[in-house]
Formats: structure tokens, C-alpha cells, sequence
């Protein structure tokens, strides 16, 4: 696994070493932002300095009013720094972001960045980027700081979909809550997917003849519950299987697990190392009147995610 330093700028006084930062909340980290860093790593190897990420937790939306309900992010704090590492990136610095910050003139967030990267040779973020108080900064005003401040900037261009829809962490957040899996990866480049620990269940699965691996999956944007054609991997090796996320509303309602029923019999106990691909939606949880009813709805759900993993196999 790709580390990096993760770094509380709140924690520190300064970071002395030359960098080039990519700045922005970077959630979900798709091609759009894949985009930033591979420019903000050229930047670096052209400066000899490290890759470093200025982020921010928590989320704007949720300290500052802007108009709509409060952002759900896809990706926690740790899985966002480890998607960064795995983009290139040597040092996460993390920004507690709060009301004195949000009102931060641009001028002000110049000499926060002065004081706190003194060795700073580049800055990158999208062309969107917007900073300071009422959000009145944005590429053309860090493209002014950064010329005067000696750092080279770069304002990188978003993409577009076939559809001219711009490529986005919200457009993300959509699909992946209306369970468009399809539209998910068409962003991100890659599946959705969670990874955990697996955990031992009330094995009631196993007494109905569809024995699970479970994990407890609960992020703030969350795909729908239900039922999912899937991929389990651990160690390296990919299972096809179906799996179930929810809260069990037929046997008790519970914190969501995402379980995960295997095509092929293998049994790797608890705890092990996980992770799971959501790859398609095949339907929306429910509640059942009986085990027996729940065991015949898994037996066509188990049908319908073999018949996806056929499709996919003749393509």
C-alpha cells in the first residue's frame, strides 16, 4: 500500500521544505483531479521539490452557509489521504476549517500560505478553485498572489462528459447516491469501492444457504441499499459474487453492512482484510415477511448478478 505523511497544518508552525501543493478537497478523487496532481507532480520534478496536498476538514459547506444543505463526502479523511498517496502525492496537509479561516481575505490566505510553506515553489488547483471570504477568490486572484509571491501557478481545465456535463466531486456524489454506478465509474475511472475489516454476523445467511462475508460500510454519501452484483478482493484475487447493503430491516434493522455472497465456496474468517466493488444496482432493499420470502428474493438476485457477470465476460 502507497503512503504518505499525513500533516495537520494546525499542528504545526511551518513546513520547511520545498513543495508544490495541489490544492482543493480533491473528494473522490476522480479524472478532473487526477488531472491537478499529474500537473502539480511535473511542477515538482521540475522544482526538485516534494508533491504535497493542502486540503481541508471539515468540508466548506458545513461551516459556511452557501445556499444548500451541508456536503455529504464520499470519501472520509484517511481514504482521501490514501487515494492522494496513491495519485503521487508525498505530504497531506490538512486545514481545520472553520469560521475564522472561511473569513480569511485573499490577501490573508497569502500570507497563511507564506508562514506555513516558507520553501513553496508551485501551487496547483482547477479552474474553478474559489478561496477567502464570501468565496471573492479564485484562479485569476491566485494566479495575481503567486506571481508577486514568486510561485508558478496552474490553473487546470476541468473535463466534460460526453454530454458536456462537467466531470465533478458533486456530479459524483449524484450518481453514486442514486445508485448510477455506471455514470460513478464514467468519472471517478474506477469503480466504487469499500474496504474494511470483515466482521462475523448472526450467520443467518448461512442457515438460509447464502453464507456472507460481511463489512460495515457507513460513509456519509452512501450508495441505496440493496442489492448489488459484486467483487470481492482479498489478498489479490477478485470474487464475483452479490451482495446485500443494508440494515436488514426484515431481521432487525441494524448500522449498514455491506454482505457479500461469494459465487465460489471459500470461507476466510473474521477479521480479514477486504474490499468490495458495488459494479451494478439490481434492486432496492426491502423488508420481507418471512426468512423463506428473503431467501427467494437472494436466489434471484444471486441469477440476476451472474447473468451481469456473463454480459461482461462476452464483452
Amino acid at each position: 500500500m502507497v503512503t504518505s505523511k499525513t500533516i495537520s497544518l494546525d499542528g504545526i508552525e511551518k513546513f520547511e521544505g520545498a513543495c508544490v501543493l495541489a490544492v482543493g478537497m480533491f473528494d473522490g478523487l476522480h479524472i478532473g483531479h487526477a488531472r491537478v496532481f499529474k500537473k502539480a507532480g511535473e511542477l515538482a520534478k521540475k522544482h526538485g521539490a516534494i508533491l504535497g496536498v493542502l486540503t481541508f476538514s471539515p468540508h466548506p459547506s458545513t461551516v459556511v452557509d452557501m445556499g444548500r444543505p451541508p456536503v455529504k463526502m464520499i470519501c472520509g479523511a484517511q481514504a482521501r489521504a490514501q487515494m492522494f498517496a496513491e495519485a503521487g502525492a508525498r505530504a497531506v496537509f490538512i486545514k481545520n476549517f472553520d469560521k475564522r479561516f472561511a473569513s480569511r481575505s485573499s490577501g490573508s490566505f497569502e500570507k497563511f500560505l507564506k508562514e506555513k510553506f516558507p520553501n513553496l515553489k508551485g501551487l496547483v488547483t482547477g479552474e474553478n478553485f474559489l478561496f477567502g471570504a464570501g468565496a471573492r477568490g479564485n484562479a485569476e486572484t491566485l494566479a495575481e498572489i503567486s506571481a508577486r509571491s514568486g510561485w508558478e501557478y496552474v490553473a487546470v481545465r476541468g473535463v466534460r462528459l460526453k454530454n458536456g456535463a462537467r466531470m465533478s466531486s458533486s456530479l459524483m456524489r449524484e450518481a453514486l447516491s442514486s445508485g448510477n454506478l455506471k455514470l460513478y465509474k464514467r468519472i471517478a475511472g474506477r469503480d466504487y469501492e469499500c474496504a474494511g475489516a470483515a466482521v462475523s454476523g448472526k450467520k443467518l445467511g448461512r442457515k438460509i444457504g447464502f453464507p456472507t462475508i460481511n463489512l460495515p460500510w457507513n460513509p456519509d454519501c452512501k450508495p441505496p441499499f440493496g442489492a448489488y452484483a459484486a467483487e470481492l478482493i482479498r489478498g489479490g484475487r477478485v470474487y464475483a459474487g452479490v451482495a446485500n447493503y443494508g440494515v436488514n430491516p426484515t431481521v432487525g434493522e441494524e448500522p449498514p453492512v455491506l454482505e457479500t455472497h461469494l459465487f465460489e465456496n471459500v470461507r476466510f474468517g473474521a477479521p480479514s482484510k477486504i474490499s468490495v466493488r458495488m459494479l451494478k444496482f439490481l434492486r432496492a432493499e426491502k423488508k420481507f415477511p418471512s426468512l423463506d420470502a428473503l431467501k427467494r428474493q437472494i436466489a434471484r438476485d444471486k441469477t440476476a448478478a451472474q447473468k451481469y457477470f456473463a454480459r461482461r465476460l462476452r464483452k
